[in-house]
């Protein structure tokens, strides 16, 4: 099985004035997934969730219950899912990610 990776970086932590300025040092964690099927809503799924996990993991520097800083957490959070998402470039995890994880019914002639 190929198995593909991808980084996920986080701009949200210069941008939250954590990191250094002009620090080009960037958090990321490497997500593999040729173990999964991706033409399943299953190893879809699975994937969303890796890669949500791994963005959790990257941003928990910024993770804290001050509800100012919570945000910029979410917004780090949000932004290297979808970075993530994009960088896995395949249609139905793009799909699953864009309905938040309902289900997309497809129509076709």
């Amino acid at each position: 099985m190929k198995s593909i990776k991808f980084l996920l970086p986080v701009a949200a932590l210069a941008l939250s004035g954590i990191a250094a300025a002009g620090s080009s040092d960037v958090n990321s964690v490497v997500v593999r997934y040729g173990d999964l099927n991706l033409n399943s809503q299953a190893g879809v799924k699975s994937l969303h969730k890796r890669i949500r996990n791994a963005a959790e993991s990257v941003c928990s520097e910024l993770h804290t219950r001050v509800l100012g800083l919570r945000d910029d957490y979410d917004q780090c959070v949000n932004e290297a899912v979808r970075d993530g998402v994009a960088q896995v470039a395949n249609t139905n995890l793009t799909n699953f990610h864009e309905s938040k994880g309902k289900r997309v019914v497809l129509a076709s002639n």
